[in-house]
């Protein structure tokens, strides 16, 4: 049967599978991404929660955002649209006569296709767009109380985002986990085996990530006995059973070393772009000119915020698992960055403002930035030159090799390597 041409017949009418697990860390919140299947129609629902960088004295801001998913999956095909609301949601301490609620409203429409492989899983694509933005405009009213109402923004020409992903569907197999999968001839001792070895491929895993490459060193070991006494077992009595192993227990280190460096190459291109911005505020103040107007204003910070369009942010980037070193890239995304100054200086969007002041703010903002830089590529170089120097590499190498030879049972590797090895490139 090419299962590329139609739906696996063993799919049950109605089933669940999580796209991607909730998110649980100090500056984010995710529920998990769980598609639901019924007959031909797929439905999901699920929101995340961002925390900015804290300003002095003002507090945290914090994005919310609300995604909704319908669609179809007919002959192998998945189509979908993926409907999100980004609610940018300023600090107590923003403004004198903070409005309460959302401040920045940005709506996006993800298109999503995939298709079903020969080895029973999806795999999908979804292109992400801004489609409408507002932003919370603050006046003055009568007796001089703040007045608010909300001002659609132009919405700039853009390149859709788009990233691949894997939605795995339920098998006909007894045993599915992360890293095997087990289907025909199923016994207790042969249960027992799998699950044992798939704790151990989980506790090295996470050991990797922690830096406990030592223990992680003695699990492999493990790992590597227990298959092969497994493949002994198979073999010994002759079962009829068909086991797939499923990338590596290395895989979760190695993406966040190449997530590590994508990022020190995208910080590299900001310091360039933030120090030719800079030289352009400068030369603008050494001249004090007496007005700005708002095209050389949004001309300064195009290429910044195109920028920080370019980094991902949908939850099945690998780099959503990271913020920690990716703090800088939260704020601004655009729309938070023009309310922010809007809120400095009422109009800025509208007509044009006072030069020194305006150019002033921009180059203390370029500033900032550059040295935040600066220290963000440190802290990430000093990461990845540990991970060079552990056997986290030597490890991997060693484990591919070894996977890659056995004669009793399949491997297949972990596409999202390969397409974050893609994008480094």
């Amino acid at each position: 049967m090419a299962v590329a041409q139609a739906n696996r017949p063993d799919l049950p009418r109605r089933f669940s599978v999580e796209v991607s697990p909730a998110l649980q860390m100090e500056n984010v919140q995710q529920d998990a991404v769980v598609y639901h299947f019924d007959g031909e129609r797929v439905t999901g629902a699920w929101t995340s929660v961002t925390q900015g960088a804290a300003q002095p004295g003002k507090g945290e801001t914090r994005i919310e955002m609300r995604y909704q998913l319908t669609g179809t999956f007919r002959n192998g095909v998945l189509k979908a649209e993926q409907r999100s609301v980004m609610h940018a949601i300023a600090p107590a301490g923003y403004s004198k006569h903070p409005p309460g609620g959302p401040v920045v409203i940005g709506e996006y429409l993800g298109v999503i296709e995939g298709r079903l492989q020969p080895d029973g899983r999806i795999k999908a694509q979804l292109s992400t767009t801004l489609v409408r933005y507002r932003t919370l405009l603050e006046e003055s009213g009568s007796g001089g109380a703040p007045t608010h109402r909300w001002v659609e923004q132009p919405v700039p020409k853009q390149t859709p985002k788009a990233s691949e992903y894997w939605i795995s569907l339920p098998t006909a197999g007894w045993f599915n986990t992360r890293y095997m999968q087990a289907s025909r001839t199923e016994n207790f001792r042969l249960r027992g085996t799998l699950e044992r070895l798939d704790h151990y491929m989980n506790e090295a895993s996470q050991n990797l990530l922690d830096g406990q490459f030592a223990l992680a060193r003695k699990q492999i070991g493990t790992i590597r006995t227990e298959v092969g006494d497994l493949g002994k077992m198979i073999r010994k009595k002759r079962l009829d059973t068909t086991v797939v192993f499923q990338g590596l227990p290395t895989d979760d280190a190695m993406l966040q070393r190449y997530e590590m460096q994508f990022m020190m190459d995208k910080w590299k291109a900001l310091y360039t772009i933030c120090n030719d911005a800079l030289a352009e505020v400068q030369t603008q103040l050494a001249d004090l000119r007496n007005i700005l107007s708002v095209n050389v204003f949004k001309s300064i910070l195009k290429n910044y915020i195109n920028w920080s369009n370019s980094i991902p942010t949908d939850v099945v980037s690998g780099l959503a698992g990271y913020s920690t070193i990716t703090g800088i890239a939260d704020l601004p995304r655009g729309f938070l960055g023009w309310y922010e100054e809007g809120q400095k200086d009422a109009g800025i969007l509208r007509d044009q403002f006072r030069t020194k002041r305006a150019l002033e703010t921009l180059e203390g903002f370029y500033e900032q930035q550059r040295r935040e830089i600066i220290d963000e590529r440190r802290k990430v170089a000093e990461r990845l030159k540990a991970l060079d120097k552990s056997p986290l590499m030597r490890m991997d190498r060693d484990l591919q090799k070894f996977f890659a030879k056995l004669r009793w049972a399949d491997w297949q590797a972990e596409p999202k390597r390969g397409e974050a090895l893609a994008r480094l490139e």
